[in-house]
């Protein structure tokens, strides 16, 4: 089986943790300070199955970026 990784990065409280929360239905904040602050201490890690397999070489990737 492939395994693929995904990062994300950016500015504080611009959504990365809510993001993978959405994607994978984890809570990367586990620390009780990142609960009572709303902030991500501490990295956090998350895994996902892909609902159907990926034949090799046909990864793509899209981005946006917003100011």
């Amino acid at each position: 089986m492939k395994s693929v990784i995904v990062g994300t990065a950016g500015h504080i409280d611009h959504g990365k943790t809510a993001l993978v929360k959405a994607l994978t239905g984890i809570d990367a904040d586990r620390l009780g300070e990142e609960k009572r602050r709303g902030i991500t201490i501490d990295i956090g890690f998350a895994t996902v199955k892909s609902p159907r397999p990926m034949a090799a070489g046909s990864a793509s990737a899209s981005s946006t970026s917003r100011p």
